[in-house]
């Protein structure tokens, strides 16, 4: 039996070794099960193109479609999906697995650490404390009638967020009470950011990737990503023809600029496509990559596109696809396919023979104290500009004596 196939390495892999055939990939391997349990030899053949099918406006199909549209060979397996356009020219069998389609993008990066005095609070928390500095003052010296500058009360509330000891004398019960709410408000907010200031400083922060198809897309449509499918596949009509606006721009935009890649893609070209940059494909292709690339430097999306089923294509008067839909029926049951899933990440992971070293040391670096030198040389600057108004003032009063 004549089987159509790409070579791609822990998909499908075939070697002559002594003059014997060996199946490797979790595609072949797949396949050696299904050639044993039905009795028959494989006879492999790869398309030219090394497509898996692009429909032209003829009706006639390239890659493993093509051939089996021409009779060239009698099956065909490469994670294929069943579509409507396809189910006319070749008939499927039963889905022997279920996935999904995701997207693999590159991290980017971490946050710079020179910023870190701020991380403890988000932007919406440093605004409340800013509006309360700014208001509190006049509201105390409103209710509680108090014969002190606005100047100054800021700036007592100032040294109290900064664990400073409060010199305004008060009498009133209610003044004490108002103050000591106020005192216990700035020593909270004082701890809470003291506390985790150091691990935002040791351990940098990482920003976070894009997680769905919908970050995606509004990424690529700015410019800043850009976004891979594979050539030949069913992803790009499964884009265009989306009910989801977002996901048909990403399908125009995709097709716009023809970023597409190969199979055989090597993985050098690969590290170059994955900058700044997503691959859409199946989850197994993409755990493979991911693992095959550097450590921790690259994501999944969190979310799912759609659920897909695989088949083997078969040309259309293929006589064995009642015995092959039961024994795939049988395999599923038995979980095979999954089992073999798990070898072939495993290979990669054991291929990849990567030592991963972490340092338990962690060092502070002057550029990571940026931010808080910077507000120290302002606070220095604004004193001594101060102090110099002041004795210019007081030298030209004095002369005016």
């Amino acid at each position: 039996m004549t089987v159509g196939f790409i070579p791609n390495k822990y998909v499908f892999e075939a070697n002559i070794i002594k003059g014997t055939l060996r199946l490797g990939g979790i595609e072949g391997r797949f396949l050696d099960l299904i050639s044993k349990a039905l009795g028959f030899t494989c006879h492999l053949k790869s398309p030219l193109d090394r497509e898996i099918g692009t429909l032209y406006e003829n009706g006639s199909w390239t890659g493993l479609i093509g051939m089996l549209q021409r009779k060239e060979t009698d099956m065909a397996l490469n994670f294929l999906v069943s579509s409507e356009q396809r189910a006319k020219a070749v008939t499927f069998s039963d889905p022997y697995d279920i996935s999904d389609i995701r997207f693999l993008v590159d991290k980017p990066g971490v946050v710079p650490a020179k910023w870190s005095i701020f991380y403890p609070f988000n932007i919406a928390t440093w605004i409340c404390i800013a509006l309360i500095l700014l208001i509190g003052p006049k509201f105390l010296i409103f209710i509680l009638n108090l014969r002190i500058s606005y100047i100054k009360l800021l700036f007592e509330m100032l040294g109290n967020l900064l664990q400073q000891s409060s010199t305004i004398k008060l009498s009133s019960p209610r003044s004490n009470i108002l103050l000591f709410s106020w005192s216990v408000f700035a020593m909270m907010v004082s701890l809470f950011y003291s506390s985790t200031l150091l691990s935002f400083i040791t351990v940098p922060l990482e920003e976070p990737p894009l997680e769905n198809f919908e970050e995606l897309s509004q990424a690529v449509v700015k410019g800043t990503y850009r976004c891979f499918g594979m050539k030949g596949s069913h992803l790009l009509p499964a884009l265009l023809t989306s009910q989801q606006e977002h996901i048909r721009i990403l399908g125009k935009v995709i097709k716009k600029n023809a970023w597409f890649f190969d199979k055989n893609d090597e993985l050098e070209n690969l590290k170059e496509i994955l900058t700044k940059s997503a691959i859409i494909d199946n989850r197994f292709k993409l755990e493979i990559l991911q693992n095959r690339l550097e450590y921790d430097s690259y994501a999944l999306s969190k979310e799912p596109l759609v659920s897909i089923g695989f088949v083997i294509a078969l040309r259309k008067d293929f006589c064995c696809k009642r015995r092959l839909n039961t024994l795939i029926s049988r395999m599923k049951s038995a979980g095979l396919y999954q089992k073999l899933e798990k070898e072939e990440l495993l290979r990669v992971f054991l291929d990849k023979n990567e030592t991963i070293e972490e340092s338990n040391s962690l060092q502070l670096k002057v550029i990571d104290l940026f931010g808080a030198f910077m507000f120290l040389l302002i606070g220095y600057s604004l004193s001594l500009f101060t102090l110099s108004c002041e004795v210019i003032y007081f030298s030209l009063c004095a002369g005016r004596i």
